[in-house]
């Protein structure tokens, strides 16, 4: 690989294994560093993972010379802060979704990455899978769009020690952790990528105990067109999200890692419209190291990952969730 792009990872969840496996894919990144406040942890993550820098402090994590730009995948409060010190440092960053809070931290960040000459891209896997273009490229074939619906309810493998008595991450409101924000955004970037901003969005949703967002559904209006997004940290999906027209139906899964994309027309027909890879988080690296590589202007990116903030920011507004100190700039 001729002068790779070195990113340095923050946080050593499952997550980051993802990242580290997409690497291996990618077409021109390395994982050079990692960054946990716990340096016995970071040795532990860096010798698993064969990454030759750690760093339990931060400034010289940042300040690194061995790394070209930082994956910020901590908690969602941390996202702004992570982010904003990275760019200070001269460092591009591929920040894991939602960018920010809300969308005041992410006009912040867009900002200070465009002043900077920085690449700054939200980690948000349907926006830069080629499944995405296929949606698009094979929308027409629906016929007049009545209706779709996006479901993304995937039972958290932390769940069950939460309802043990325990308080994984994950279901701590004060990280910035809500369903909404870590399950619901892939529908709504989705959404936004294929049919633009709705009219108006009504979002209605249900709470654990400690005050964490659990499940929701969100209705947006497109005027003849309505959607329906459905999502669940604390259940498990057994149907596809849908795009149903007159002509016929496209029918897809996940949409953090879509496998298939299928055509069902009226008639009986199907048609299979898309090949997934291994691990779709490589099309992140690919699209990052390229934009770094040819300073490609990320505004189609940037106005998209806003578009997503605002909507996010109205449906917490109506649910009623607060991040508290983590809405600071």
């Amino acid at each position: 690989m001729a002068n790779p792009t070195r990113i340095g990872i923050i946080g050593t969840s499952f997550v980051s294994d993802w990242m580290c496996e997409a690497a291996l894919m990618s077409d021109n990144c390395v994982i050079s560093a990692v960054f946990s406040r716990d340096m016995e942890r970071g040795r532990a993550y860096a010798e698993k993972q064969g990454i030759e820098h750690c760093f339990s402090d931060e400034e010289l994590f940042f300040s690194s010379p061995e790394l070209d730009a930082v994956y910020v995948a901590s908690p969602n409060t941390a996202h702004y802060r992570h982010t904003m010190a990275a760019l200070a440092h001269g460092k591009h960053v591929l920040c894991e979704k939602p960018l920010a809070i809300n969308a005041a931290q992410a006009e912040k960040m867009i900002q200070f990455a465009n002043e900077k000459g920085l690449i700054l891209l939200e980690a948000i896997r349907p926006v830069h899978d080629p499944f995405l273009t296929a949606l698009k490229e094979n929308l027409h074939k629906v016929g007049r769009i009545r209706r779709a619906t996006f479901e993304f309810c995937q039972y958290s493998s932390r769940y069950d020690r939460f309802l043990a008595g325990e308080r994984p991450n994950v279901f701590e409101s004060s990280l910035g952790n809500a369903a909404l924000m870590d399950l619901a955004v892939y529908c709504l970037h989705t959404c936004v990528a294929v049919f633009g901003v709705p009219k108006a969005i009504s979002a209605h949703a249900s709470f654990l105990p400690n005050g964490t967002e659990a499940s929701g559904t969100m209705l947006l209006d497109y005027g003849e067109q309505q959607t329906t997004i459905s999502y669940s940290k604390v259940t498990s999906s057994v149907h596809p999200s849908i795009v149903q027209g007159e002509a016929g139906t496209l029918v897809f899964d996940t949409l953090n890692q879509p496998s298939y994309l299928r055509m069902l027309y009226r008639d009986g027909r199907t048609e299979e419209l898309f090949t997934p890879v291994k691990n779709n988080m490589v099309h992140e690296l690919n699209d990052l190291s390229h934009m770094i590589a040819t300073s490609a202007s990320t505004a189609a990116f940037d106005e998209q990952s806003l578009r997503v903030m605002r909507l996010l920011d109205e449906a917490r507004r109506q649910i009623g969730i607060d991040f508290g100190a983590g809405e600071a700039l």
